[in-house]
């Protein structure tokens, strides 16, 4: 999921497991361990774009990583504490943290003067304020053992990629035992629903004193409402799949697979593709909808000819294991490339059939005869606009 919703969930099984001892420093830790995973993004800048799509969510996701990764931070942490100016280091790092942050904003929103005085104000009272907490007379030293820093760090980590089982995306979650990918897609990669309670609860846990029931309730209440949501939305996934089967049978279709995600923001609004012999079959529905089945739309498969052509590619064969098989790679126009769309994510604007309107895609340039290279890898179609397909999507959820 987004990376806010992985630093809360990070952060309260941290608290969980090790704020009772060293209160708010779990949370810290854990919101850092939760962010982790996800730095797996770097490949981008190192490694082919095939090979580092293929990463992403990958080694850094597995089980393995978790238990080793959590060990050595485990070891780290706890050997930071018993260095006896471990607060300095702590305090440097949180200046860097603030002001590194600030700077960056700055630069990114080119901020007027106007906003620049703003931010660096709020830059020197977060420095003020951290500087005061590491010099008051009730600070301590956070005491704990090389067990218990590593399991609290196995918790951030391993939840992370538990979490993202949940998206569409797929997860290689027991890697390195196996390469398989798993998902249950019930939830969207952003749902507020999600996040914005959790993130209450664990805002009220920070401002708790150390120890207080009230710290440990809201955590757990925070924890609680995180965990039902996943388990409502594995529930309406059932209910979904029964409405997608029951509209696929009232139009006589036949299928070899399907699949069904929640569109984005959102867990009312549900997208679903089917793979016939020669077409992909999908639709959209919403729990609001007037009629309790799936408006269908069909596309044409991708030409036996061209699949055959590049069956054997290495950029072809791992763009179709990403994709789980439901994709179309047509010819681009006024070019010599291919456009690779994968169809898991649905359309752009939710009520257009157009095949040029799914979301994700890949510009590939032929190399040769029988291998491909990618070019480009897209979050929307071209021209896409956002605030048109923001507003379809919120008429789509009313069920307009």
């Amino acid at each position: 999921m987004d990376s806010l919703s992985q630093i809360v969930l990070g952060a309260a099984v941290s608290e969980a497991a090790l704020g009772k001892k060293v209160g708010n420093r779990a949370i810290v830790w854990g919101a850092i361990a939760g962010t982790i995973p996800d730095l797996d993004v770097i490949s981008n800048k190192i490694l082919p774009k095939i090979d580092a799509l293929a990463f992403h969510r990958g080694p850094t996701h597995g089980i393995g990583f978790s238990v080793v990764f959590a060990l050595v931070m485990g070891v780290c942490v706890h050997y930071l504490y018993r260095y006896k100016h471990h607060k300095y280091v702590g305090l440097i790092s949180w200046l860097v943290l603030i002001w590194g942050v600030v700077f960056a904003l700055m630069t990114i929103l080119k901020l007027s003067f106007i906003g620049v005085g703003i931010s660096l104000l709020i830059a020197i009272g977060l420095s003020y304020f951290v500087y005061k907490r590491y010099h008051r007379a009730s600070y301590t030293t956070p005491h704990a053992s090389i067990a218990a820093w590593s399991f609290m760090f196995f918790l951030a980590l391993f939840t992370h990629p538990i979490l993202d089982t949940f998206t569409t995306y797929g997860t290689r979650l027991f890697w390195p035992f196996t390469n398989i990918r798993y998902t249950l897609s019930s939830v969207s990669i952003v749902d507020p629903l999600y996040t914005v309670p959790f993130l209450v609860c664990l805002i009220i846990v920070i401002l708790s004193r150390k120890g207080s029931y009230g710290r440990k309730f809201w955590n757990t209440t925070g924890l609680y409402l995180s965990s039902f949501y996943l388990l409502f939305t594995v529930f309406n996934k059932t209910r979904i799949n029964t409405i997608f089967e029951n509209s696929l049978s009232k139009n006589e279709l036949t299928y070899t697979k399907y699949m069904t995600s929640p569109t984005i923001f959102n867990n009312i609004l549900w997208f679903g593709i089917a793979e016939t012999d020669s077409t992909f079959v999908f639709g959209q529905y919403s729990f609001l909808d007037k009629e309790k089945e799936f408006k269908l739309h069909s596309i044409p498969k991708t030409s036996p000819t061209l699949s055959k052509t590049y069956q054997d590619d290495k950029t072809f064969k791992t763009l179709m294991w990403f994709s789980d098989g439901y994709a179309l790679m047509k010819p681009e126009e006024d070019s010599d490339n291919f456009e690779y769309k994968d169809l898991r994510f649905g359309t752009f604007r939710m009520n257009n059939n157009n095949e040029d309107e799914f979301v994700f895609r890949f510009l590939l340039k032929p190399v040769g005869d029988h291998h491909l290279e990618m070019l480009e890898e897209g979050g929307r179609p071209k021209g896409g606009n956002i605030k048109e397909a923001l507003g379809v999507l919120i008429k789509r959820i009313q069920g307009i």
